[in-house]
């Protein structure tokens, strides 16, 4: 307390010149020693709101210097940066890196390639990773729970929607809207082409409550084109279930039902994949360096919006 006592007294000379009356922020009580006043007490609401607001100066400035950094050490990188992207990944986020790039680093070349081939194996492993592997991108998006061994950082998550005529989304949806998958095991299904991610995906979904799709492919409905499948089944042709990956989809004004996978606490759980940044093992030079710079800003972007939308 001697240490502050100079500081806490100039404090008192400033508060009592803004309130002109007396403050006191610290007491001396007998041989006890000296304590803060009630008054002091009551400065802790605008304490706070003032150390936020130094933190988050404070990190302001340091984002600053690293991007001042990383745009002085990319103008010395002359190598293009090579994204590898599905169409999904790149509709959802790699789109939105780039873009970033071009506006921090514009003179970084930044290639995006997005990969028609959609087939997997049951790795989830498709064309994209196998080109990564053999060296010819930089980075890639793959689902986290594809990588047990490797910690990769975290991008967003995605979710399947179920999409249909309104009268049958209205039959399926429940309360917390999110149609349970039990509910699609008698339904006609709108899905993507053989071997490709949703597909594999859902029909393991499926699988867990004892319903195979391939079994009943006859019934299924396949399209390789996300704006025709959610047209077809708002058409009613059938029920799509799509990654909200896609813009038709996840930022479509249409608040397209989850995709339950049971019971917990009383609400159905909502299918979620995490996704994650794949980057080359020795990919450190500025240019990968100021990617990930841009990653890290639209991750936190998309958590502040997240926050807020769970205030709201």
């Amino acid at each position: 307390m001697a240490q502050a006592k100079p500081a806490v007294e100039k404090a008192s000379r400033n508060l009592s010149r803004f309130m002109s009356t007396n403050v006191s922020l610290a007491r001396a009580k007998g041989r006890t020693g000296t304590f803060a006043t009630a008054e002091c007490r009551e400065l802790a609401p605008a304490l706070d709101a003032i150390a936020i607001e130094r933190d988050a100066a404070k990190a302001a400035a340091q984002r600053r210097c690293r991007l001042e950094a990383l745009q002085l050490a990319t103008c010395l990188d002359k190598e293009p940066l090579r994204i590898g992207a599905y169409q999904a990944h790149a509709e959802r986020f790699l789109a939105t890196a780039a873009q970033l790039m071009v506006q921090y680093f514009p003179w970084v070349e930044s290639r995006i390639f997005v990969e028609q081939n959609r087939q997997r194996t049951k790795s989830y492993r498709g064309a994209i990773r196998d080109r990564f592997e053999k060296g010819e991108f930089d980075v890639m998006l793959v689902p986290r729970d594809s990588e047990q061994h490797t910690h990769l950082d975290y991008v967003y998550t995605y979710s399947f929607r179920v999409i249909g005529t309104t009268q049958k989304i209205r039959e399926l949806r429940e309360e917390n809207g999110v149609v349970d998958r039990l509910k699609l095991c008698s339904e006609r299904l709108i899905v993507g082409p053989e071997s490709s991610s949703s597909r594999v995906r859902l029909r393991e979904l499926l699988l867990d409550v004892d319903f195979d799709i391939e079994e009943n492919a006859d019934a299924l409905i396949v399209d390789d084109n996300p704006t025709s499948m959610r047209m077809r089944a708002e058409t009613g042709e059938g029920l799509a279930v799509m990654s909200d990956e896609y813009k038709v989809v996840g930022m479509c004004s249409k608040n397209f039902p989850y995709l339950g996978i049971g019971q917990v606490d009383g609400h159905q759980e909502v299918h979620k994949v995490d996704m994650g940044l794949l980057m080359q093992p020795r990919a450190n030079r500025p240019r990968h360096q100021a990617f990930r710079f841009v990653v890290q800003e639209l991750v936190t972007l998309e958590k502040a919006r997240a926050r807020a939308a769970v205030q709201d």
